[in-house]
């Protein structure tokens, strides 16, 4: 039997006081002078530096922080951007850029001066060490996983990363280092370095490019993203403790191509660029985190008072679940294809009310508001309603009875295997490399089911219960299809389960409807909206055995977005078909649960 440490990671603890919370949070710094992205930087919270940089044109600017405010000083001889900087404000190394890709300079505190250059012709690339033992990772053109070493002379070639990445972050020493995110693909993929090789480990929650970090191997800190050919901008903050990643406070202003300095406990986020490239931010965050050792909460831990002979845990207690008002869709639309979080969301296609009224639309959503992107290639409705994320999602079939799949990367929507059976009114979940698409119509409704692998479609077994209108929520070995209707009008309640290889019937919903839309997992869900008629905002969660009704959305909708990478305590509804003129809804809602963070007495 396993003990309560191999399930758990910690011992139970003896204590004589109640752990705290974290303090960990970002609040505001100096302004840079030179407002900018792309620059290399380094050094600590109260000395670092930045160098180089974008404003419409490259930069040779470089500035020195002291804690409260940048100074200007020596420019670098050559204006670059996407440049790496390595080291402290006395002896410092920038490295790479976009042209020349190869080259480098020292700072020995008073003048820059050129030294060797890489030995490959690539930039945006990662970096850590120092201005005498540094590393620089992946890069491109052509999309690169090329790693080099710096040992204060000359630039080595070593083992490459397993991932060919460009616009990671790096964290940690020349031979102790993290390489995270970076794209193509917006990946939340993480390398570790110990000197001689690579090897992959856990994920960040969030995949971006152009993002930044602190820290070390063992506890780092990876923040911002996004950049000139981002549809949004991330603020996202995610600290590492050498086992997982985990979200804590965002920067107040979402930004790409940032520059760093610090550690996981005190870093610096200054300047970067605005969604869309053309704007560049002169501020910089401060990072702070607080904690004595073993005195922060942590879910899950257990501990004797032995001051009061109390036995305690820590929980994490949630709240009552409420929706509130969102951002404004730019265009209304229903049945279109929806992928990400309640955050981070792209909403492309549908029928916007007009006449013919299939749109192409593709919209992204940063948690306040839409931005338009990129079109689909082809407007349709009746979508697969969930597949993927903001950045790496799959629009499957449609109207009318389409078997065309198209995928998104985050900046553009391209033409990939096309489903072996055109349908529309179906239901899709899962990832852009590992999906599942079900029921639909074919012009009679259908219990098809097909699996994706990343390159082809392939029929699996079917549904018990042939319907259309359905929503589906999980992954590709573990999701709900949820609600639908079979004509005439036959509202359904009905819910499968899909293990992987089969359906199974299991608890039905409180409400038939079809049209609902779905967040989360097989063990933890939210059902939400639907036709029942008339629209409904009827709200339902799952708890791994049954459906509870609880709050309702304010406008009953149906075939509104849905977030396949959310969850029973955060999701989103936006647009859908509702009573508003001309029958197709802009607003959105978003769902929250509260979550508070206490220490309960262990009682009989």
């Amino acid at each position: 039997m396993a003990e309560y440490k191999a399930i758990h990671g910690f011992t139970v603890q003896n204590r004589t006081s109640d752990p705290v919370p974290t303090v960990a949070a970002w609040a505001s710094g100096g302004n840079l002078n030179t407002a900018r992205r792309g620059m290399g930087g380094n050094g600590i919270q109260t000395a670092a530096f930045i160098a180089g940089g974008y404003t419409g044109s490259n930069s040779a600017t470089h500035e020195q922080y002291n804690g409260t405010a940048w100074t200007e000083v020596a420019d670098i001889n050559t204006a670059r951007y996407q440049c790496n900087g390595m080291g402290t404000t006395s002896a410092a190394l920038l490295a790479s850029g976009d042209s020349p890709r190869i080259l480098n300079e020292l700072w020995d505190g008073s003048s820059w001066t050129e030294v060797a250059d890489l030995n490959s012709n690539i930039n945006a690339r990662a970096g850590a060490g120092t201005s005498t033992a540094a590393i620089m990772a992946g890069g491109q053109p052509p999309d690169s996983s090329n790693v080099e070493l710096w040992n204060g002379a000359a630039w080595t070639e070593v083992a490459n990363m397993n991932t060919v990445k460009f616009g990671a972050a790096g964290a940690g020493t020349s031979t102790a280092t993290l390489v995270m995110g970076g794209t193509p693909g917006a990946k939340a993929i993480v390398e570790q370095w110990n000197g001689a090789s690579w090897t992959e480990i856990a994920d960040l929650n969030t995949g971006r490019f152009n993002l930044v970090a602190a820290g070390t191997t063992a506890d780092a800190l990876a923040y911002s993203g996004g950049g000139a050919n981002a549809p949004a901008n991330f603020a996202e903050t995610e600290i590492w403790n050498g086992t997982a990643w985990t979200e804590v406070s965002n920067l107040a202003t979402a930004r790409g191509e940032a520059a760093s300095a610090g550690t996981s406990e005190l870093a610096l986020c200054s300047g970067g660029g605005a969604t869309g490239g053309t704007a560049y931010i002169n501020s910089t965050e401060e990072w702070a985190n607080y904690s004595e050792p073993n005195s922060f909460l942590n879910t899950g831990q257990v501990f004797y008072r032995s001051d009061t002979g109390d036995m305690k845990v820590t929980l994490n207690v949630l709240g009552t679940g409420a929706w509130a008002t969102g951002g404004t869709l730019n265009t209304a639309k229903v049945g279109g294809s929806s992928g990400g979080t309640q955050t981070a969301l792209v909403y492309a296609g549908g029928y916007d009310g007009t006449s013919p009224g299939v749109t192409n639309t593709s919209e992204t959503y940063n948690g306040t508001a839409w931005t338009e992107g990129n079109n689909l290639n082809t407007g349709r409705t009746g979508i697969g309603n969930g597949l993927g994320t903001a950045t790496a999602q799959l629009a499957v079939a449609g109207v009318p009875n389409s078997v065309l799949v198209e995928s998104y990367n985050g900046t553009s929507w391209s033409e990939i295997s096309e489903v072996n059976t055109g349908r529309s009114e179906l239901a899709s979940s899962g990832t852009s490399t590992a999906g599942l698409a079900a029921a639909g119509t074919t012009g009679s409704v259908s219990a098809l089911t097909e699996l994706w692998n990343g390159s082809s479609w392939t029929e699996v077994a079917d549904q018990n219960t042939a319907r259309r209108q359905t929503s589906a929520s999980g992954t590709q070995t573990a999701s709900f299809l949820v609600s639908g209707e079979t004509p005439p009008n036959n509202f359904k309640a009905l819910v499968e389960s899909w293990n992987g290889s089969s359906w199974t019937e299991i608890a039905d919903l409180n409400d038939a409807r079809a049209n609902a839309r779905t967040s989360g997992t097989t063990s933890a869900m939210l059902a939400y909206g639907g036709n029942t008629p008339p629209f409904t905002g009827n709200t339902e969660s799952w708890n791994g055995s049954s459906w509870t009704e609880i709050a309702n959305l304010s406008t009953g909708r149906s075939g509104s977005s849905s977030t396949p990478g959310g969850s029973s305590v955060l999701a989103l509804a936006a647009g859908g078909s509702s009573p508003a003129d001309p029958g197709v809804d802009t607003s959105t809602e978003e769902w929250t649960v509260p979550s508070t963070v206490t220490n309960t007495t262990i009682t009989d």
